[in-house]
Order: C-alpha cells, then structure tokens, then sequence
C-alpha cells in the first residue's frame, strides 16, 4: 500500500469529529470556532462521518487530512501518518520509507567497503609478518649451519632473539585469523538479523 492507498482508506473510514476533538475542539451542533482565521462565530462545519470538514468564514475545508496539515502546518505525508497513527490503523506500518532505505543501503554498502578493507589491512599485515618469518627462518638457518666459533655477536643476538620473535609472530598470525573470523561471523549475525 502507498501514501495515496492509505490516504484513501483513512479519508473513507476516519471521522472527522474524531480528529477535531482529538484536537481539543468539541463541536456543538457539528460547528468549532475555526483555528485557521479569526473566527468568534463558530463557522467551521464538521460534518457527520467521513464528509470532512468546511469552514463557512475562510472558505478552507476538506478531508480529515487537511484538517491535519491545515492546523499542524505539515505535509500531506506527515498528515497521513498522523491520522494513520491516532486513529489506530496502522496502514503506515508495512510502508517502507525510501529515504530509510537508501539511507540502509548507504550504510550497508559502507559497512561493506569498512569490512573489506579491514580484511585487507589484514592480509597485508599476515603476509608482511609471514614474509618477515620465512627471512628470519632463513637467515637462522645459515647462521646454524656456521660452526659455531665462527658466529658473530650479532648472530648470536639474532639467534637468542628469534625464538621468541618467532613465536610473537605466529601469536600475531593466529589473533590476525582470529580477528577476522569474529568480523565475518558479526556480519553474518548483522545480515541474518536483517533478512529476518
């Protein structure tokens, strides 16, 4: 159902004494003194059901609608969602707002772009620390295939070091998978809470 549907259905079933006394005007013999002139003479007509109202002084009238955007000075839109809400049948509920929904798509497609680009920065990172070992499991093993007597002091530092730089490093890796494992699991979460 769109605006113009819902319009239809409240001017069809929506009293118009209803909404003017939701209002705060009581109507005596089906007249209020009207809120849209300078009125002292009660010349604004309620008509029974759904016949609208006239005002006899300013010459304005309508539907229970434009009683709405006459007295809160709205649209059409916020009116239908006004009367649609204050009396109760709920005709808006369904309608999807297409602002709200380019506005969804918007984010969803920037929460898509962030997650891709947190995964790349993270495989940037994985290879660099991946690269960093294979250099560092290289370089360990030509100075282990030294004799001994014939290591340098800086090759004895790096060798001392590259146990736990190693091990540092493979924590760094597993937390990196980690990561990204609770990042998808989230948008899968996010995506299925959506289509729900």
């Amino acid at each position: 159902m769109d605006i113009r549907q819902a319009a239809q259905v409240i001017r069809d079933t929506v009293d118009a004494d209803t909404v003017v006394r939701l209002y705060g005007y009581t109507p005596k013999h089906g007249f209020i003194v009207c809120p849209f002139h300078g009125d002292t003479d009660a010349s604004l007509k309620v008509y029974k059901g759904t016949g609208g109202w006239h005002c006899f002084g300013c010459g304005r009238g309508g539907s229970v609608i434009d009683f709405v955007m006459e007295h809160e000075g709205c649209n059409f839109q916020t009116a239908v969602r006004a009367v649609d809400n204050a009396a109760g049948l709920h005709l808006m509920d369904a309608m999807e707002n297409p602002y709200e929904a380019e506005e969804q798509k918007r984010v969803q497609i920037w929460l898509d772009e962030y997650v891709a680009a947190i995964y790349r920065c993270l495989d940037a990172m994985k290879r660099e620390i991946e690269i960093q070992l294979a250099i560092d499991l290289r370089k360990m093993k030509e100075i282990r295939g030294k004799d001994i007597q014939a290591r340098t002091a800086d090759e004895w530092t790096f060798l001392l070091a590259w146990a736990d730089e190693s091990q540092y490093n493979e924590y760094k890796i597993d937390k990196i998978d980690e990561f990204r494992e609770e990042v998808a699991a989230w948008r899968r979460k996010a995506r299925k809470a959506k289509s729900a």
